[in-house]
């Protein structure tokens, strides 16, 4: 196993998961010329002077620090000359300060690294790059790429795909993201990773950016609690899986998590085991709590009072006030995967109902703060393209 980490640039993070398979953890600044998959607005800021001292407290473990230039749209800005040159000299940067490993998701960025600086930085494509067959793969391995971290959202239970792809590429390793909560076959994919890329460009305002893909597939999961069993993350108990295919390197989010609890994964999937909640593991919000949790209401009229509230509830980008709105007994779910690893999957979830089955035995709806959240998405599902007179 070997496990690729979020930092949050906490320099004791780094201490605490000495002892564990941590090759590579992986960051950036607040923004930069390409952007990537976390909005600015929802990211703490880090100075160069803290960046460059925490890449050396990586790189001095003995750990690789993987930048991320990740964002999937460029607005077209790779044409122009001066852009170019400004890649150039921001890549040299990241050479000299230490870091020795990439996140790219558009083809022109790995190209790019592959001219001008092909022995220094090793690359993975981004799960952004949504490779999900063999032939997409090919293309990047072919370009260069070093790791694939397959789309999670297509293929992470798509056991005979993956296995095609680890047996039939030469160099290319492929990455499985394991902390995600996102829905299945998600038709926000392009639309969210598109809206974020721009969402963390220098180039772009990026202050007032609201994450209303997010909350489309947050209110899908409200409604269609099966959803979350459909939705392809991994546990710690299924990794084996993984591996007897030969794949071996796993990814783990998040960036803005507290150290502790970016511990907590790596502790979790080191182990194989976790008692207790599985959204503790997959869910990318929500880990920090106030003291009393305890729902309250609040009377929210416009766009921004929803958008906040929503927030605040849910724990999004700060501490969470009530209690989680619902609860996954990862034990319970013992066995679940082989049902995927036997390719009994046929995909047709209208007609099979297994994740169904599965969600009503292992999951606990808090209805009282599931009901009050699909109240504030349904507002601002309406505020949000809400053309009368404010």
């Amino acid at each position: 196993m070997k496990i690729s980490l979020a930092t949050n640039f906490d320099d004791d993070l780094i201490d605490q998961i000495a002892d564990y398979p941590v090759y590579e953890v992986y960051g950036k600044l607040k923004n930069d010329y390409i952007g990537g998959g976390r909005a600015d607005n929802s990211l703490m800021d880090v100075d160069k002077e803290k960046f460059e001292n925490h890449v050396r407290k990586v790189r001095k473990a003995g750990i690789r620090f993987n930048y991320l230039l990740n964002g999937s749209c460029l607005s077209n800005n790779e044409q122009n000359f001066d852009w170019q040159k400004n890649l150039y000299e921001f890549l040299s940067y990241l050479k000299k300060v230490g870091v020795n490993a990439l996140t790219v998701t558009n083809p022109y960025i790995l190209i790019f690294v592959k001219r001008y600086f092909p022995d220094d930085f090793q690359v993975r494509i981004s799960t952004f790059a949504c490779i999900d067959s063999y032939t997409k793969a090919k293309y990047w391995e072919d370009l260069g790429a070093d790791y694939l971290c397959v789309d999670f959202v297509k293929i992470n239970r798509d056991f005979k795909t993956l296995k095609y792809i680890v047996d039939n590429l030469h160099t290319a390793k492929i990455d499985i993201l394991v902390t995600n909560s996102c829905l299945k076959n998600c038709p926000m994919i392009y639309t969210h990773t598109n809206g974020l890329a721009h969402a963390s460009s220098i180039n772009n305002d990026t202050s007032s950016y609201e994450d209303w893909s997010l909350f489309y597939c947050q209110e899908k999961e409200l409604e269609h609690i099966d959803e979350y069993i459909k939705s392809p993350w991994v546990r710690p108990e299924d990794l084996h899986y993984y591996e007897e295919l030969g794949i071996e390197h796993f990814k783990i989010t998040e960036r803005d998590f507290p150290t502790e609890q970016l511990v907590k994964r790596v502790k979790a999937y080191t182990n194989r085991s976790y008692d207790g909640n599985l959204l503790d593991l997959i869910q990318g919000h929500g880990v920090k709590e106030s003291e009393n949790l305890k729902l309250t209401r609040k009377e929210v009229v416009t766009k921004k009072e929803i958008y906040d509230e929503i927030k605040r509830v849910r724990g999004l980008g700060r501490e969470r006030e009530c209690e989680r709105h619902i609860y996954i007994d990862n034990k319970k779910l013992d066995g679940f995967l082989k049902f995927f690893v036997d390719n009994k999957c046929t995909g047709n979830c209208n007609s099979c109902g297994y994740c169904n089955l599965i969600a009503k035995k292992t999951i606990t709806k808090n209805e009282e703060v599931c009901s009050y959240l699909l109240e504030l998405y349904k507002k601002y599902d309406y505020a949000k393209m809400d053309l009368s007179d404010k």
